[in-house]
């Protein structure tokens, strides 16, 4: 019996598909990869020929690309600004998770003596940050509404009459 396919581990950055199997794989014409490589919501490695090299983690970009275009009626500068915004979020969840930072829950809030009311011209927020050395510190934060007026800002220089 041949074995045709051997099970490996690939880092998902790890250009192995050319546009016509990548093109297969996401159900898109290969000009419509290259459109988006010139629109720059993807950018697939290139081999020494300049043949282009679609990594797993690009496939998956394209994926959603489709997702959005198809399925929600986004245009590509929305898609753009979304898979930009994903990111974002994604690199300060990492972030969180390596500072071990989290949003104090309410009921944790409780036990203190102060009585914060959240309102919306300005809510307060604690949040427990945990320290590597088991040490907890609440940092208490102030977020408000600016208010406007004509659609100005009063805080504004350029703004204010």
């Amino acid at each position: 019996m041949s074995v045709y396919f051997i099970e490996s581990t690939v880092a998902a950055d790890e250009p192995m598909f050319v546009i016509s199997v990548a093109a297969r794989l996401v159900e898109m014409h290969p000009q419509t990869l290259r459109y988006y490589e010139r629109a720059g919501l993807v950018k697939p490695k290139r081999s020494r020929g300049s043949i282009r090299l679609y990594s797993q983690h690009d496939i998956e970009r394209l994926r959603k690309i489709a997702r959005l275009v198809d399925d929600l009626g986004v245009n590509l500068a929305g898609v753009e600004v979304i898979l930009n915004l994903t990111a974002k979020v994604e690199s300060l969840q990492k972030i969180l998770e390596q500072n071990q930072i989290t949003l104090a829950q309410p009921e944790e809030l409780d036990d203190s003596n102060e009585t914060d009311e959240l309102t919306p011209r300005a809510a307060s927020r604690k949040i427990k940050v945990r320290r590597p050395r088991g040490q907890a510190q609440d940092i208490e934060t102030q977020t408000s509404k600016r208010s406007t007026r004509n659609g100005r800002n009063p805080n504004n220089a350029i703004g204010a009459r």
